[in-house]
């Protein structure tokens, strides 16, 4: 149902404000209007024309909002070329670090509380690689992507990693390391995280207190962790870096069925693998997916150890992507690229004649930048010609008809 998402929103959003009035984040309201105007050409477009016949098509600028489904999926798809562009060449492994029901709540509470799982599970791995020898202190490379949100849209904060299988050492260059003790990862993500989220916890301590006792007495192996998922090719990073990159809550395939008042989508339980179809209010439906949408400027991506931005491992291994092909990549993901290998048709072929639209104009707050530019380029010169036509008086001595001295 392409464009459902949308159009629940336009048709509903007002009345939801209204109902829940005071009680939605300012950036959740800023990111739904600029879904529900994504494209529209009140907000500035791009003009292509045809040569031949005159033709013109106009095409409005996107919102490039990560809660919106189609610029979502496009920033989204731009992360994983950019983060698989990353990989050095070697074997990584996928990795999910959960936390148990009775924190979820404190996430919910403070938002910031958020960043503690990819520096947490970051830590607890690194802390693991460097103890297999002090004096070598290996550091893998890891790159991590948050999720609040389950295939049910309930609130679930994790953490979705991919991690190197091996390490850069002081003296060696590189150890590959094919077994992790997931045991041992657990009872360190157990500890790091609690500990943090004791540390930066504003309000109820002492409720906190008595339920980090309670879940080391009842998790005595730690948190869950998996770890099963092997990653050898480019291909396969690129499937799974896509699938777990920042991305909306829910995909326009899984809703089957929106007749004003009730949305019915498909999901996929984790428990059995069995596809389970759930029908909420709209209402109900709007709040589970804009719970998901982050704080401005919040980064749900993080990277450490050899993928860090200022690591001295930078340039130091030979990449899974070679260089030439992931510059390619970047050149082509464009929007007539991308709708030609989507759909197989060309957009800037003239629906009249059939001969190649070239750009023409880029309006903005309903005023043509190229008129904007020409009478600016206008101006600029006149004032040239002005400063050239005086300096040309000056030499010749030959100003306002008379002549004038070169010095005083």
């Amino acid at each position: 149902m392409r464009g459902v998402i949308k159009q629940i929103f336009v048709d509903n959003w007002e009345k939801f404000r209204k109902i829940n009035k005071g009680k939605i984040r300012a950036n959740i309201d800023r990111e739904v209007y600029k879904m529900i105007n994504c494209g529209s050409l009140d907000n500035g477009f791009i003009e292509f024309k045809c040569e031949n016949c005159g033709e013109i098509k106009r095409v409005g600028f996107r919102c490039k909002s990560r809660f919106c489904t189609s610029c979502g999926k496009k920033k989204s798809e731009e992360w994983s070329d950019e983060m698989v562009a990353r990989l050095v060449n070697s074997k990584h492994r996928h990795m999910v670090f959960t936390i148990p029901k009775e924190l979820r709540i404190y996430f919910a509470r403070d938002r910031k509380l958020l960043s503690l799982l990819p520096k947490c599970s970051a830590k607890a791995i690194m802390s693991w690689f460097r103890d297999l020898n002090k004096k070598e202190c290996f550091t893998p490379g890891i790159i991590s992507v948050i999720h609040t949100f389950g295939r049910d849209l309930k609130w679930n904060p994790h953490v979705h990693l991919i991690v190197t299988e091996g390490g850069a050492g002081e003296i060696t260059v590189w150890r590959n390391t094919r077994h992790i003790n997931y045991t041992a990862l657990r009872k360190r993500w157990q500890k790091i995280l609690l500990d943090e989220i004791g540390n930066n916890i504003k309000s109820r301590k002492k409720e906190f207190k008595r339920l980090k006792n309670e879940l080391y007495k009842r998790l005595k192996n730690g948190f869950y962790v998996y770890g099963k998922g092997e990653i050898k090719t480019a291909k396969q990073a690129a499937r799974y870096v896509g699938r777990y990159t920042a991305r909306p809550a829910i995909a326009e395939s899984r809703i089957k069925k929106y007749d004003g008042e009730k949305v019915t989508f498909v999901y996929e339980r984790h428990e059995d693998g069995q596809k389970v179809e759930e029908e909420l209010d709209v209402f109900d439906f709007i709040g589970k997916v804009i719970r998901h949408i982050p704080e401005k400027h919040f980064k749900m991506i993080r990277y450490y150890g050899i993928y860090a931005k200022n690591t001295r491992h930078k340039n130091k291994f030979f990449k899974l992507v070679d260089e030439k092909v992931a510059e390619f990549k970047r050149k082509m993901n464009n929007w007539q690229t991308r709708i030609v290998l989507t759909f197989g048709v060309n957009p800037l072929i003239c629906e009249k004649c059939g001969a190649q639209m070239k750009f023409h104009d880029i309006y903005y707050k309903n005023k043509s930048m190229r008129e904007k530019f020409r009478k600016k380029i206008m101006n600029e010169n006149k004032k040239k010609i002005e400063e050239l036509m005086y300096s040309y008086g000056v030499i010749k001595g030959i100003i306002r008809d008379k002549i004038e001295p070169l010095y005083v």
